[in-house]
């Protein structure tokens, strides 16, 4: 089954995809955050079931975008027809940033693909829970 992460911000979402015949997440694309744009290019992908980052603050409480994030994950759901689910993205976005800094990318590249690094290091987990 073809499998997406999405990490939700206000500017882009980036996204990972992965097969869970194979279970390896790879940063796919980031995209402005446009609904339309995220559900064309979701399903000319193919994809079956998407996961979207829920922000949570370290110490387990819901942040303020939560709710922007649940209408948002609702909205994929009923545009796609697939299967939506949440999953905790706590420090998704740091690991993102400290992998591609141990890749010496230089800052502009960083930042044009950190989202859909944070995408792939939220599917990886999800695929690994998934497996246990």
């Amino acid at each position: 089954m073809r499998i997406a992460a999405l990490d939700y911000g206000a500017q882009r979402v980036g996204i990972a995809v992965a097969s869970t015949e194979i279970g390896i997440a790879f940063p796919a694309a980031v995209l402005p955050n446009d609904l339309e744009q995220i559900v064309r290019w979701l399903q000319a992908e193919g994809v079956q079931q998407v996961v979207v980052g829920a922000p949570y603050h370290l110490w387990g409480e819901q942040s303020a975008q939560m709710q922007t994030v649940q209408a948002f994950a609702e909205q994929l759901r009923q545009r796609l027809g697939v299967p939506v689910e949440l999953f905790d993205e706590r420090l998704t976005t740091m690991e993102a940033e400290r992998r591609l800094r141990e890749g010496e990318l230089r800052r502009k590249k960083r930042e044009a693909v950190i989202d859909a690094v944070a995408a792939a290091i939220l599917l990886d987990a999800y695929l690994r829970r998934s497996k246990s």
